[in-house]
């Protein structure tokens, strides 16, 4: 049984979002049960982006080498696993073992899964193409120039069809971060632990599903389309392996606008990162401090359904904005133009949530925050795709996604130690000023290309 690319695409953003959703009764475990501490939620998240930085290039190349497929089922059986085991003990060191094995499991999707939907559609337009061309080659107008413009055209179409696809991915997304939550408040009401461990068989049966229903009709593997003699296995792949991660990183380099997405993912990602550890604790001292696990679990659980909520029009409206843009220059200097106020409006959030001395405006500002980051991050992974050659595609979005781990690991472990060492407030704002900072690149580009 095979389904549609298009269809089992939007299902993976459903299930990504009941990975995030899982967030909710681990973090009240963390914070309201055990306690941590800020330095000690800082390390969690370090040991997850450091994790990602060191295998999120290598997994991509293994996707665009071996089968893209088989990674996403990977990496949501392993990121399954994590989940489950995350709440078996309280031991600090075995909560860092599952935040590791969650990091593999997210890299070896990340990139793999948007190539391969990419792949699966293009291979399905490309089969309709050449029957449409078969009816017209007894016509007397056709002809080479028909052939050409047909061609551009079927080509801006896929285009815009797979910018549509990233962001209707984001919103299936929130919508499955809504369910998760739902499914997280229910059960964590009864036992956090518990909430947690059932979402992680959720997705490992997800992995399963994919595992029987997804196609890879659009993809062959380097390797095989080589021929010529044979060499070792163990020599050939490494080759391969090095010739696609040089080939993606000569691309980061030279295209321009690839390089401030790039840089400007680094930088946000680190904000974003020291906001999802501290804010829940800026939360908790103005006004949850006394709150149990449980009711602590139905207040996060509502706050971020409706955050989710809110998010949907948006991202809505950004899929209807690029399936209407045409890939030209013009088009991709708006788009970051588009990306700069998105990331502005995150830094204005964040210093709501950071400086506000009260709840219901930083509660305003941490929503703000959260609606406006993942716009964001949902353009960046369309222009970061758009602007990646077919064969390198998975490595080059993981290289977006190893920089985003490489700002997680430098900027928001040194704001966890900020808001140990000096306060949380600044911790926070000082994330806020990074995300004003991180729409500089972009802005760079679009004036140098306007």
């Amino acid at each position: 049984m095979r389904h549609r690319p298009d269809r089992l695409f939007l299902l993976m953003g459903g299930v990504q979002g009941l990975a995030f959703a899982w967030g909710l009764p681990a973090m009240v475990w963390w914070v309201v049960d055990l306690r941590l501490s800020p330095f000690r939620l800082a390390a969690l998240g370090t040991a997850l982006v450091l994790t990602i930085l060191v295998t999120e290039t290598p997994t991509g190349v293994v996707a665009d080498l071996y089968s893209r497929k088989y990674s996403v089922v990977a990496a949501y059986a392993v990121m399954g696993t994590a989940m489950a085991l995350g709440p078996v003990t309280e031991m600090f060191g075995a909560l860092v073992i599952w935040q590791v094995l969650w990091g593999i499991g997210w890299t070896l999707q990340s990139g793999a899964a948007t190539a391969w939907m990419t792949d699966e559609l293009a291979h399905h337009a490309s089969h309709s193409h050449r029957s449409a061309a078969l009816m017209l080659v007894e016509s007397p107008t056709s002809g080479e120039d028909t052939e050409d413009e047909d061609s551009d055209i079927a080509r801006t179409d896929h285009n815009r069809q797979v910018d549509g696809l990233i962001v209707r991915h984001a919103i299936f997304r929130s919508v499955g971060v809504m369910v998760g939550l739902v499914a997280a408040t229910v059960t964590g009401a009864w036992s956090v632990r518990g909430s947690m461990a059932a979402m992680g068989m959720l997705a490992i049966a997800a992995a399963g599903y994919l595992a029987v229903t997804m196609p890879e009709a659009g993809f062959e593997s380097p390797r095989r389309r080589a021929g010529g003699a044979p060499r070792p296995a163990r020599t050939g792949a490494w080759n391969d392996a090095i010739t696609l991660w040089k080939r993606g990183a000569w691309l980061v380099r030279r295209d321009p606008s690839l390089l401030a997405v790039t840089l400007s993912a680094a930088i946000a990602a680190g904000a974003w990162e020291a906001n999802d550890r501290l804010s829940a604790l800026r939360l908790f001292d103005l006004g949850l401090i006394d709150l149990s696990s449980r009711e602590a679990v139905l207040f996060f659980g509502a706050a971020w359904f409706v955050m989710s909520a809110l998010a949907i029009p948006m991202m809505t409206w950004l899929r209807r904005r690029l399936e209407r843009s045409d890939a030209d220059e013009q088009s991709g200097q708006r788009d970051a133009c588009l990306l700069a106020r998105f990331l502005t409006i995150a830094a204005v959030g964040a210093l709501a949530l950071a400086l506000s001395p009260w709840f219901a405006i930083a509660l305003a500002g941490w929503a703000v925050l959260d609606v406006a980051g993942e716009t964001a991050y949902s353009l960046t992974e369309a222009m970061a795709n758009r602007h990646a050659e077919p064969a390198v595609r998975a490595t080059v979005v993981s290289f977006v996604g190893q920089s985003q781990a490489v700002g997680e690991v430098a900027i928001g472990l040194g704001l966890g130690v900020v808001a140990q060492l000096v306060s949380l407030p600044v911790a926070l704002a000082a994330a806020g000023v990074f995300f004003a900072v991180s729409a500089a690149p972009v802005v760079l580009v679009a004036r140098r290309s306007g």
